[in-house]
């Protein structure tokens, strides 16, 4: 069971264990158990995700070598491992298929990210390519920029102990009606509205022996709300949910959303890293 974070009264709340347990165990038997049905598409996936970052546009300390293997990219001199997975397809008539897709992110031999989409598509080869771009853009680029010490300076973040860290965050990721005016939302929306929360979670309680102090911590958010008005969402901190940092969300966000019947859907990820000395 994913734990709740705990009450501080000023406004925020602190992360507690990292990637969930549970969540890994059943990636890693279901990788198990699918892999006769999808052992076609895995390595598609994965080669199709190499090919994806290698399009990464950042200057990097060091030569990267990008190397697919089966269901893992390796970028060795980064010592980060992509295992990649295809968790079932369902079809949706017409030759229409949606293929799901799972992602777990190993840094230094410790799993650190666990992230499931979908890809839909009449092509399985396409549907994979396709998936592996939008898991590149809308994950992979922000992490990597976060990884390799890009970050953004308005975010200032200082532990009790004297620690710098770094933010980061992905591209937002818009759907259903929100793409009529895709160039209307800004990719530094979210971090603004969490800024607060996530400054008062570093300088209070990121340090106290209940909590995991390491180098890296991530934020998932998603804002979704269907054809009929309901509203799915979640936020996230190192897998475990932050239903404080929710309610912001949909307060200071969700609620100025405009008026549809279609679906409307958010996605971002926020990465924290702390500064080497």
């Amino acid at each position: 069971m994913n734990k709740q974070f705990k009450h501080i009264p000023a406004g925020g709340h602190a992360p507690t264990t990292a990637i969930n347990s549970r969540k890994f165990n059943k990636f890693v038997e279901t990788n198990l158990q699918t892999r006769m049905e999808t052992n076609v598409l895995v390595p598609t996936l994965a080669t199709n995700l190499a090919n994806a970052i290698q399009s990464f546009d950042f200057e990097v300390p060091v030569t990267l070598t990008i190397e697919a293997v089966n269901d893992i990219v390796y970028l060795r001199e980064l010592e980060l491992e992509i295992v990649c997975n295809v968790l079932g397809e369902q079809d949706h008539g017409n030759d229409v298929k949606v293929y799901h897709l799972a992602f777990m992110i190993r840094l230094k031999g410790d799993n650190i990210m666990y992230e499931e989409m979908a890809a839909i598509g009449t092509d399985p080869e396409e549907s994979m390519s396709q998936g592996a771009y939008t898991f590149f853009r809308g994950f992979l680029t922000g992490f990597f920029q976060c990884l390799l010490g890009y970050y953004e300076p308005v975010y200032e973040l200082k532990s009790p102990t004297g620690d710098e860290f770094h933010l980061n965050y992905s591209h937002l990721q818009v759907q259903g009606a929100f793409m009529d005016d895709i160039d209307g939302h800004q990719d530094n929306t979210f971090p603004d509205i969490l800024y607060p929360a996530i400054k008062e979670v570093f300088e209070r309680e990121i340090t106290e022996p209940d909590h995991d102090y390491k180098d890296f911590y991530w934020i998932k958010i998603y804002l979704s709300r269907q054809p009929g008005g309901t509203f799915i969402g979640e936020c996230r901190f190192d897998n475990n949910i932050w239903d404080y940092a929710l309610n912001e969300l949909i307060a200071y966000d969700y609620k100025l959303w405009k008026e549809t019947d279609r679906f409307l859907g958010k996605k971002q990820f926020i990465f924290i890293r702390r500064c080497p000395k």
